[in-house]
């Protein structure tokens, strides 16, 4: 990809009011859950300005606390040049320390940061039960999963115009990604990184939120222990309700496997388990389920041996061998803890599955690493490409658009986020000026 074309397009964002920040690791509506699962990946950065002005350094982001008490322990932050050891609490809104009843808590006392995403007009002060100040920062809201829905607006009818276009919003995509990886192994580590980047993927649209949480309270190391898949599953909220009705012997005998390992874990992760409420099940393809999807995460991460060594030397081939070989004995022959068996063996990863995790996982830090990586990105093919992309196609570029590529649909989704996150999406539009995207 030339640079003149990705730094024409980067110029676009400018003029429509984007921000350049590296991108966060799941498209989700706002929630505190979300945004936790943001800033424990590094989408937010380590370092930052308080809101008397001092700069902060996040150097030890801590543990991601299973008890009663503030959102993060055992955290070391660096402000004005002073070390703090102790908590990091994280809110929608500035005043909801004093609407939770962390001001009177004594549990909340060592905390040393209040991060936040609102705060009112008035300035409003973080206090420990002691009466101690806690320093605030109010973190972007341009990653808190807000977004506007602007007017579509058509760019250009011109094939080779529309190509060079959506070629630079995909390397702006790779970029993005890259930046994200790179924060997120610099904060938990590459094989934390790793198989947070996984659990996004298999998360697909719908549940990437839930799927991030996951990874990252069970963790890479303990995920890939004998009891990693008990412990993922028990932590998803699977092993929380009854067996299923008329359950056939299989599922009784899997699902009584898990409980053995799972019930010497649960009281210890008993505040991790997430609700039922985080995650989606309606309108999703069988294959899809959060239960499969939970097994395939189980298994990746028993496997590493397979697809890690892969995905950091950038061997494309290896890595998509790897994902395609995932199996599993009782998830082969089932969607979900309550249904039937199938009629015949199923893959626990679909090609489509594999392509996506290929595209969004692989060849971020492949190109990111070593730009001839952009040749064979180029020459991926797509899966059958949605609905939604074909009716972007016609709105913004007449049908110019050919979306067999993968390419084409990479770029085609940045330039719908970055057109809808626009201020003025009309600048960021006018702004892609023929002249500057050569063929």
């Amino acid at each position: 990809m030339s640079a003149p074309a990705t730094a024409a397009y980067r110029r676009a964002l400018v003029a429509g009011g984007n921000r350049l920040h590296e991108d966060a690791p799941v498209d989700a509506p706002e929630g505190e859950l979300a945004v936790q699962a943001r800033w424990f990946a590094g989408a937010y950065g380590n370092t930052g300005t308080t809101t008397d002005g001092r700069p902060f350094v996040v150097e030890n982001f801590g543990r991601w606390n299973r008890e009663a008490g503030p959102d993060f322990v055992d955290a070391r932050v660096r402000i004005a040049g002073q070390e703090l050891r102790g908590a990091i609490e994280l809110d929608l809104d500035a005043r909801d320390w004093e609407r939770h009843g962390h001001a009177v808590n004594p549990g909340f006392r060592d905390t040393v940061l209040h991060l936040f995403l609102d705060t009112p007009s008035a300035r409003f002060f973080t206090r420990t039960s002691d009466h101690r100040e806690v320093a605030q920062c109010l973190l972007p809201a341009a990653l808190s999963g807000r977004s506007r829905a602007p007017a579509a607006r058509l760019v250009t009818t011109d094939a080779a115009h529309a190509r060079a276009i959506l070629h630079a919003a995909a390397r702006h995509r790779l970029d993005l990604k890259f930046a994200a990886w790179q924060r997120a192994a610099a904060v938990r580590g590459e094989a934390e990184a790793a198989l947070a980047a996984l659990a996004v993927a298999l998360g697909y649209k719908r549940n990437q939120t839930p799927f991030l949480l996951l990874a990252q309270r069970v963790g890479a190391t303990a995920a890939a222990r004998p009891t990693g898949e008990a412990l993922l599953f028990g932590v998803a909220g699977f092993l929380e309700a009854p067996e299923p009705h008329a359950a056939d012997a299989a599922v009784r005998g899997y699902l009584r496997g898990l409980w053995e390992q799972w019930w010497t874990e649960r009281a210890r992760c008993a505040r991790w388990i997430l609700p039922a409420s985080a995650w989606t099940f309606a309108g999703l393809r069988p294959a899809n389920h959060p239960h499969r999807r939970v097994a395939a995460l189980a298994r990746l991460a028993a496997e590493t041996d397979g697809w890690r060594p892969a995905l950091l030397a950038g061997r494309r081939d290896e890595f998509l061998a790897a994902l395609r070989a995932v199996d599993h004995p009782f998830w082969r022959e089932r969607f979900t803890l309550a249904a039937a068996r199938l009629p015949r063996p199923r893959a626990l990863l679909g090609a489509e599955r594999a392509t996506d995790i290929l595209l969004n996982v692989f060849y971020p830090l492949a190109v990111g690493r070593d730009e001839a990586a952009w040749t064979p990105y180029a020459r991926e093919r797509g899966p059958t490409a949605p609905a939604l992309l074909r009716a972007a196609s016609a709105r913004f570029f007449g049908g110019a658009v050919d979306l067999r590529p993968a390419i084409m649909q990479q770029g085609l989704l940045q330039f719908l986020r970055d057109h809808r996150e626009s201020a003025d999406p009309a600048a960021f539009i006018r702004a892609l000026d023929p002249a500057r995207f050569a063929a």
